[in-house]
């Protein structure tokens, strides 16, 4: 015989080591080794979420640039003034009205509300006068640098056909906090 019986004893203890090796070690490593490559694909999702996430960014910081450009601080400031600075207002709005020949005005100023971020002051407005003034008045007023925005527009014609009687209601607003003394 080749193998002695003391060869034949470690010959089988070294199998017996082997195959409890492949059992336990070699099992648990590549039940590691399958974590791990789950845990990198899981990782790989996350990645390819945070990229699609983050290619947003870059054109949203190119459109909040172009809205700053478009509202630039000095034009804003004019747009939306800190007071209400209503006799200048109130001035430049009696004048379209003369210009455009609407005639019997009367401009009332309401009560002020507030918000957190700003205040706004309605103003109603009472005049007469044909469609194609109302008209230009309107366009006066888009092509005002405040902020105004016109609430309510009725138009009722008045006894002479060629005049009409209008009221509206239009806001303008400002930033100022207002106080009780006031």
């Amino acid at each position: 015989m080749f193998f002695s019986r003391d060869n034949m004893i470690v010959l089988g203890i070294l199998t017996v080591i082997t195959i409890t090796y492949f059992a336990v070690v070699y099992r648990t490593q590549s039940a590691s080794a399958d974590d791990v490559s789950s845990q990198k694909i899981e990782i790989k999702d996350h990645i390819k979420t945070d990229s699609e996430m983050a290619a947003r960014v870059s054109p949203m910081l190119r459109q909040i640039e172009k809205m700053k450009q478009r509202y630039n601080d000095k034009d804003w400031g004019q747009r939306l003034p800190e007071r209400q600075e209503l006799a200048g207002f109130l001035h430049e709005i009696a004048s379209g009205l003369s210009q455009e020949k609407l005639t019997n005005q009367l401009i009332q100023p309401e009560n002020p509300s507030q918000t957190p971020l700003y205040n706004c002051l309605p103003i109603t407005l009472r005049c007469e006068g044909d469609f194609l003034s109302l008209a230009r008045f309107l366009k006066r007023i888009d092509g005002m640098t405040r902020l105004v925005r016109i609430e309510r527009l009725a138009i009722e014609s008045g006894e002479d056909t060629q005049k009409l009687q209008i009221e509206m209601g239009m806001n303008i607003y400002f930033t100022e906090q207002q106080t009780g003394s006031e």
